[in-house]
């Protein structure tokens, strides 16, 4: 509100100034007849169009910016398929679940139910779902893999226990070796998969089953996990975070990964994100889910009950604001800048009158009058071009965080931003053009 106040006292504290600083008889031979006033007035009036214009192009440049940021970053391959995909979140209360015999019996019954759903293909659990804006690191050590000097801990994503046929529902492919099944239990040999980028990086042109992995640092007493499997690489933070290294591992097994490391307390798999592969839309299974898990117990909540499509929407909602966001400061800004160089462009034309009047009564085609304004309105807007151009190659700069395989100075949004405002500009000044053209002469002289 204060600034609103401020700003309406500045617009209106400018032409009050100009004003009062008029020199009656300078104004008098400048207006002549037709009461035009005057040089330093025009002056005024143009540049705050130009200044207009000039902001309005800077904006349409950052609001082109995001936009074909925001469309780059949805057309980034996630790695799995987002499609008939349902998900919903679920932590068992420790009071009724204390003990891992507890959790084992509602887990099993839960995945067995759903397997048994109609229209259900496949069915898993995971802590975190992948391209959802989760972000955390674990360490852990390679066999065999020697890192260079100075480079630092080793480290994954950290989450990394799933159930049932994850990989399966969530639509991640196998490349080498095998899925998990349901021998690879607490008692069972330790076993994990790893993603491509794990296996090149930390195994360059070697097979990576039956190589191991654990926990922690060298020191760390934690035992040798067995890969088993290698899977596709997924966007697991973020579409536009780098793909990272990553590790799953049974949620059977969790808890003896980590040894004598592993506090008392510690149980596997009592929380969780389930994942169910359908072939009806997802929102028609929600209310299957729910009942599914009502029958198992009935005073355990479902939170986050959503399609993936939704989940990956959801995390594109920042740069989708801020996109927004822009473009509405553009179209205002622009539209702003039309009112503005019409509303210069009329009253220049209408005191211009008199001249006009004359030019045709001397046998000036029309379409020439209409070119001689268009004209003005066109110096305003190369002029406004020209200098929002230039302001807008330092400021998107101030962008570049907020940019995904964008440049900053991007020819073409730059061009395009450019050309449609001038052809804006033009188009505002078609109405006075055309009005200047269809003066009747004598009427006009008659009225002077």
């Amino acid at each position: 509100m204060f600034l609103a106040l401020v700003t309406g006292l500045v617009c209106g504290l400018v032409p009050a100034l100009s004003a009062a600083r008029t020199a009656v008889n300078d104004e008098l031979k400048e207006g002549g007849r037709t009461g035009t006033s005057g040089s330093g007035h025009a002056r005024l009036r143009s540049g705050l169009v130009v200044a207009e214009i000039s902001v309005a192009l800077v904006l349409l440049v950052a609001s082109g910016l995001l936009l074909r940021s925001f469309e780059k970053m949805r057309s980034v391959p996630l790695g799995f398929r987002t499609d008939h995909l349902l998900t919903a979140a679920f932590g068992l209360p420790p009071q009724q679940y204390s003990t891992q015999a507890a959790v084992d019996g509602f887990d099993g019954a839960l995945l067995r139910k759903l397997e048994q759903l109609p229209g259900v293909e496949s069915v898993g659990v995971t802590p975190q779902l992948p391209a959802a804006g989760d972000d955390g690191i674990s360490f852990f050590v390679a066999e065999g893999y020697v890192p260079p000097k100075g480079s630092g801990m080793i480290v994954c994503w950290n989450s990394h226990e799933v159930m049932g046929h994850y990989f399966r529902a969530v639509g991640i492919p196998l490349l080498r070796g095998r899925d998990f099944s349901e021998t690879d239990n607490a008692r069972a040999p330790l076993v994990v998969v790893v993603n491509r980028t794990l296996a090149d990086h930390y195994w360059p042109g070697q097979d990576p089953i039956g190589k191991r992995v654990r926990w922690g640092v060298p020191e760390s007493p934690t035992p040798w996990m067995t890969v088993v499997g290698e899977v596709g690489d997924i966007k697991q933070t973020a579409a536009d975070a780098d793909t990272q290294a990553q590790i799953y591992q049974p949620a059977s097994q969790n808890v003896a990964s980590y040894g004598s490391l592993a506090r008392p307390e510690m149980l596997n798999a009592n929380f969780g994100t389930i994942v169910l592969r359908t072939m009806l839309p997802p929102e028609q299974m929600a209310d299957a889910l729910r009942a599914t898990v009502r029958s198992i117990d009935p005073q355990l909540p479902l939170t986050q009950v959503e399609s993936m499509d939704q989940v990956i929407a959801e995390g594109h909602a920042s740069r989708r604001f801020n996109a927004v966001l822009i473009s509405c400061f553009a179209a205002a800004s622009v539209l702003l800048a039309l009112l503005g160089i019409y509303g210069v462009i009329a009253f220049s034309t209408a005191l211009r009158t008199h001249e006009m009047a004359i030019r045709l009564a001397l046998g000036a085609q029309r379409l020439s009058v209409m070119g001689l304004v268009l004209s003005s309105g066109a110096r305003l807007g190369l002029a406004g071009c020209g200098i929002g151009a230039a302001v807008a190659v330092f400021a998107t700069r101030l962008l570049r965080s907020l940019l995904f395989q964008v440049d900053p100075l991007d020819p073409f949004v730059l061009v395009l931003a450019a050309l449609s405002v001038f052809v804006l500009t033009l188009a505002a000044s078609l109405i006075p053009a055309r009005r200047a053209a269809s003066i009747e002469p004598m009427q006009a002289l008659r009225a002077e």
